[in-house]
């Protein structure tokens, strides 16, 4: 292995402090060691690749394994081996057949079909937030129930239920929960799922389940019973969790500074660009999207021996200068960027659309019920290494 440069091994998830501003340590990696040995936690060893070249290289590369990274044999998160069938931890042809299964439960069109109840949901959250003395948080009255509602009404599975795969969520990112915890927690959702997909076959609705349920019991490459079960699991942490921090954090930079929200309150067509420039900007997902190398592959000059483990940092690859022009300015105005937050090549985020029409519907919603709204304080920050959101966004309007 040799590189351009030697550079003390840093810990990774690198520190950060609150907010969603750029770091400037990784400004400072691209330049200079754009390829850096890190220790991941618990000390194995990894490959922080920073550039945005290099990042869609390894996420789409076939020399890069994300089996090999997930299933525990190599240096990875022990916790990637509670979900064993997730489509998280396979390659192709693995891969390819799990995503052709799920692909007609979350085409682009059904998420277009679903953006109507969703606004309907954004205006029944909204009034019923209008309803309350201010101030309020907007964490817990609006950016959470809203993706939560939706992945209940995805699922098929009674609302009533939110609490429970709220708190399901919580456990699963959490920084100190111990791996017995988190374990426990998968094997509750597992329980929770089965008892929901038994009850979808008896009773077939117009769901997601329902579909990924005829995919298993008609196909002849059907799905696993256990595949099913992890797919679930995983639409609950990208679906709802990620697109719930990910609001969060969008509004908070749009009250940081009013101007920003008062142009997407005046110009609400400019909404959808904007969602995918605050999506480039804001570094919030700051852990590990680890790959093993198969075989030896060179990146900006760094030689990355078969086997070896490796980190692509999205969020530092969105503010790559040789990609985007003043990466570190949020441009609500800037075309759509080819960003890289739902990742790339077989992995690319299959949900990646529903998200947007989430994301779409409650900035436009938020900014037509509530023209004035602001900050009524600071926000207070999620203590947690691996991804950056607020956990109570207070606002008055």
């Amino acid at each position: 292995m040799s590189g351009p440069t030697e550079s003390p091994i840093r810990r990774f998830p690198l520190d950060h402090a609150p907010g969603l501003e750029p770091l400037p340590e990784l400004a400072e990696l691209r330049r200079h060691a754009p390829v850096v040995r890190v220790s991941l936690p618990g000390g194995a060893p990894a490959w922080l690749v920073t550039r945005y070249a290099d990042v869609r290289q390894v996420l789409a590369g076939p020399c890069f394994s994300r089996a090999l990274a997930s299933r525990g044999k190599s240096p990875g998160s022990p916790r990637a081996t509670a979900l064993p069938d997730s489509i998280l931890a396979t390659d192709p042809p693995d891969h390819s057949r799990l995503r052709r299964l799920i692909a007609p439960a979350l085409t682009a069109r059904r998420a277009e079909a679903m953006r109507r109840d969703v606004a309907r949901t954004v205006r029944t959250l909204l009034g019923a937030l209008d309803r309350r003395p201010a101030p309020v948080d907007l964490v817990t009255r609006f950016t959470r129930p809203l993706p939560l509602t939706v992945i209940c009404d995805l699922l098929g599975t009674d609302r009533m239920d939110a609490d429970r795969l709220d708190v399901w969520d919580d456990t699963l990112r959490s920084r100190t929960a111990v791996n017995a915890e988190v374990t426990a927690a998968v094997e509750d959702m597992a329980t929770y799922l089965k008892g929901l997909i038994s009850a979808k076959r008896a009773h077939p609705a117009d769901d997601m389940l329902s579909l990924l349920i005829a995919a298993r019991d008609t196909d002849d490459d059907r799905l696993s019973e256990g595949e099913l079960v992890s797919f679930c699991v995983v639409l609950l942490l990208g679906g709802y969790g990620t697109t719930a921090n990910r609001l969060a954090g969008m509004v908070h930079l749009l009250l940081a500074r009013p101007e920003r929200y008062a142009l997407l309150r005046d110009e609400p067509a400019r909404v959808p660009a904007a969602v995918e420039e605050l999506l480039r900007y804001a570094q919030a997902a700051m852990g590990a999207n680890l790959r093993v190398a198969t075989e030896e592959v060179t990146l900006s000059g760094v030689t990355i021996g078969a086997g070896e483990a490796v980190v692509a940092l999205m969020a530092s690859a969105n503010h790559d200068e040789d990609t985007f022009p003043r990466p570190d300015l949020l441009d609500l105005t800037r075309e759509a960027p080819a960003h890289l937050s739902f990742g790339h090549g077989v992995h690319f985020c299959a949900g990646a659309q529903l998200a947007r029409v989430q994301l779409q519907e409650a900035l436009t919603g938020l900014t037509r019920h509530f023209p004035r709204l602001r900050a009524a304080g600071p926000a207070a920050w999620k203590d947690d290494r691996l991804s950056r959101a607020p956990r109570v966004l207070p606002v008055r309007w």
